[in-house]
């Protein structure tokens, strides 16, 4: 009898899975079987008797027109590419009334994309969906972001082992994620990886992937400083900006240096807020997007090479500053299923201080961990008050520095260093602000300084 299959996709004729381009065929020895009906998001076919096995192919491609990067960079041209690609065969078994997905050697088993369904009402039908919640769109940052021969001789000279993937997320807001995925990850030691979601400061507002999009903002938390005196915007010590005269004090956090050298196989997802915006992101979905994350990742062998069964394990939340917003209110959405918080001296520390003892108190592996210039008090009184709750120190908590006078000159080596040429500094509080993030305590200065990410990766079960 004749076998029909559906193929279908969520969020069909989004910019990034556009009808026009895609491409979903059934091919028996590589010849297709002709389309039996179509529409947005659906694809089906009959797959003729006594046929022994299949292949399914899809190909979803974006196009997009010339972009203007004025006044600073020349116009992106039009250009197509590529961002997702499945393929998966199966055979056709049951007499000829189901599929099996057959297993492929990369996953281990069939494609962590395609959900097999047998439609228990219907005989001899079957369903095939395809996840396609994100896809990859690094072709098209790569031709859009400013600053993108920096981030690119920078990360090559790190060589960290670290790669950076833009997600374009088909299902709303925010419409651009990036994924920091160390080498740790490409053969991870379990099945369930962590992820570490980070919530930044406010980026530049955007309603569209095709436009002209900053990378500066991202580079400054991904790439590390260096003692090189070329670039002072480079540099591990606060300088003056000689091109405004303004005090420059936003150095480089590390986050890629800080993720391999804590040898962690985690997933740092960064959601691109629009302004503070961010979406789905904030809100219980969450745990569903940073695994669908996850398997797009595994799909492409970025990360779980020839490895199978690939899951979210831990979720962790990580927030600086103005982000704070975004950390208290995710964790306030998701309590039940996030297992580790760090806050960077975060906005919205205080008013979140129930909700964050609550939580951990819920947790029995909960980890929190935090830093402190105007969250310092904050801070301090989370833990105390976890410390009295629980009967006494607690390993799982974090709250550093201990209090405002662990900036004072020789308590912290690295502060000192940073502090080399503006000594005027030490006791700003927008300065100390910058050092929660960056900085490490205790640490010496160098290349090698162990920022408070790399400490806080360490010590968590991620």
């Amino acid at each position: 009898m004749t076998l029909n299959v559906r193929v279908s996709w969520p969020h069909a004729g989004h910019v990034l899975l556009s009808e026009k381009l895609a491409d979903v065929r059934l091919t028996i020895g590589g010849s297709p079987i002709p389309l039996a009906a179509s529409s947005a998001g659906v694809r089906q076919f009959e797959i003729p008797d006594g046929t022994p096995r299949v292949v399914l192919t899809a190909s979803f491609s974006a196009s997009f027109g010339t972009v203007v990067r004025q006044p600073d960079l020349p116009d992106a041209p039009p250009m197509s590419a590529e961002v997702l690609r499945i393929e998966q065969p199966f055979d056709v078994v049951d007499g000829g009334t189901a599929l099996r997905a057959a297993d492929m050697p990369e996953y281990v088993k069939g494609h962590p994309l395609v959900d097999t369904k047998v439609l228990s009402n219907v005989h001899g039908a079957a369903l095939l969906q395809l996840r396609t919640e994100f896809v990859d769109i690094t072709p098209f940052w790569n031709a859009y972001y400013s600053f993108a021969s920096q981030y690119a001789a920078d990360h090559a000279v790190e060589s960290t082992g670290t790669e950076l993937v833009a997600l374009g997320y088909t299902g709303g807001d925010p419409k651009i994620w990036f994924a920091s995925v160390p080498a740790a990850c490409i053969a991870p030691p379990r099945p369930a990886l962590s992820s570490l979601v980070f919530f930044r400061p406010a980026a530049q507002t955007y309603d569209r992937i095709d436009q002209k999009h900053a990378q500066a903002g991202l580079n400054r938390f991904l790439l590390k400083p260096t003692d090189q005196p070329a670039n002072f915007r480079k540099r591990d010590i606060f300088k003056m900006d000689l091109e405004t005269n303004t005090v420059f004090t936003f150095l480089r956090c590390g986050f890629e240096d800080a993720l391999a050298r804590s040898g962690k196989a985690v997933v740092m997802l960064h959601p691109w807020p629009s302004g503070l915006a961010y979406g789905d992101a904030v809100g219980p979905e969450l745990p569903r997007l940073a695994e669908a994350a996850l398997r797009l990742l595994w799909a492409n062998q970025v990360i779980a090479k020839n490895r199978g069964a690939i899951r979210l394990g831990r979720l962790g939340l990580a927030g600086y500053s103005a982000g704070g917003g975004a950390l208290w209110g995710c964790l306030g959405a998701n309590a039940g299923r996030v297992d580790e918080v760090f806050s960077f001296d975060t906005v919205g520390t205080a008013d979140a201080a129930p909700r964050a003892i609550q939580w951990f108190r819920s947790r029995p592996t909960a980890c929190l961990r935090m830093t402190g210039a105007f969250q310092l008090t904050a801070n301090q009184g989370i833990a105390r008050s976890i410390e009295k709750l629980q009967g006494g120190p607690q390993a799982r908590v974090t709250a550093v520095p201990a209090d405002a006078s662990a900036y004072a000159a020789g308590n912290m080596a690295l502060w000192d260093h940073v502090l080399t040429e503006l000594p005027e500094l030490r006791s700003d509080g927008a300065a100390r602000h910058q050092f929660a993030m960056f900085g490490g305590h205790p640490t010496l200065p160098g290349a090698f300084a162990k920022t408070f990410l790399q400490r806080f990766l360490e010590d968590s079960d991620l």
